[in-house]
């Protein structure tokens, strides 16, 4: 399909007609080019699915004669933003039609921060240039999408799992944790929000979509979050990450998502008495885990693993904020779709 789509602003040969333009009134064929360069993801991913567009790519490169440039999958996450933004300004009806970068503004401006949010990687960049990105934190075990679908396989209800058509365990969980959140009151219009993407400050979108989360409310501090992760089931899953001498942990930019997963296995496997406040000794069976605490713990799965991502952003606008033209960040991945992790 994307190959498709970029066939048609190839020239054709001899400067016929496409078939798919024959009909039309008027055909500009005059804006047909070939590209300056064929560009690809390079990695890191699944070899699989890199070799299929490395071979693509190169297969391209060869027949149009020309150069192969190789992506770096988290540097293309971190400036799509930017590609969008130039690819709009590009459309605008005072652009000839003609692509020229340098006459284009593009947001965000440099430099800006990212939190890359996917199943391999969670990382929160501080991007200065084109090609000068730096890590500030990462996760140290496995990454905040690699939680959720493993959290999604042991919660979601068996029949749910046997008869759902996604294998985007993510997305599957932030639809049964939260039924009533109306996903599609934020994008009504899939069309419009596909070409040109909403950029929202904090108080515009919180002013368009609050709503949708008016029973959430920001922790003050670790105690206070303590208190507010307690449930009725006599368990609470807590942000990774905040208890160490000095502050050491609590205070730094890593990252760490494995403690949320082992404790929400433990908690279908086992269950806690709400009284002690302790795992109970024997397993439980799928039918003892109610709709409802499955539905809680999806739920405050994704809270704190948000929770915890939004401080390490929190502490990379504290101390990289002097260095940042305006303090933005930028979310990508596939976990950004997530629209509880946009709302935090």
């Amino acid at each position: 399909m994307l190959l498709h789509e970029a066939m048609r602003s190839l020239p054709m040969r001899d400067g016929e007609i496409p078939p798919e333009d024959a009909q039309a009134s008027t055909v500009d064929l005059a804006t047909r080019r070939l590209p300056d360069f064929v560009s690809v993801t390079r990695g890191p991913g699944m070899r699989s699915n890199l070799f299929t567009g490395l071979d693509t790519a190169k297969g391209l490169a060869v027949a149009w004669q020309k150069p192969l440039v190789g992506v770096h999958h988290m540097q293309a996450h971190a400036l799509t933003p930017r590609m969008v933004s130039a690819l709009e300004a590009h459309t605008e009806p005072e652009h000839s039609g003609i692509y020229d970068s340098t006459s284009i503004q593009t947001t965000p401006k440099f430099p800006f921060l990212s939190i890359l949010a996917s199943g391999g990687h969670t990382l929160l960049i501080h991007s200065a240039s084109l090609t000068d990105h730096r890590v500030l934190g990462s996760t140290k075990d496995i990454a905040v999408g690699e939680c959720l679908d493993k959290i999604a396989r042991v919660v979601l209800p068996t029949e749910l799992l046997e008869t759902s058509k996604s294998t985007m365990y993510g997305a599957l969980l932030e639809a049964f944790s939260l039924p009533d959140r109306s996903r599609k009151s934020i994008s009504d219009d899939a069309s419009t929000h596909v070409t040109k993407p909403p950029t929202y400050s904090a108080k515009t979108y919180l002013d368009a979509h609050g709503h949708l989360y008016d029973w959430y409310e920001v922790p003050l501090n670790h105690e206070d979050a303590m208190q507010k992760s307690a449930t009725k089931w006599g368990w609470a899953l807590n942000r990774p990450l905040t208890k160490s001498g000095g502050g050491v942990k609590i205070n730094s930019l890593e990252l760490s998502f494995s403690g949320i997963t082992t404790m929400g296995e433990r908690i279908v496997r086992f269950g806690m008495d709400p009284v002690t406040r302790k795992f109970n000794k024997v397993e439980r069976t799928a039918a003892d885990v109610s709709l409802e605490e499955r539905m809680d713990l999806a739920r405050e799965t994704m809270r704190a693993a948000f929770e915890h991502v939004a401080s390490r952003v929190v502490l990379g606008l504290q101390t990289q904020g002097d260095t940042l033209a305006v303090p933005a960040v930028v979310m990508a991945g596939g976990v950004a779709a997530n629209s509880f992790l946009r709302h935090m």
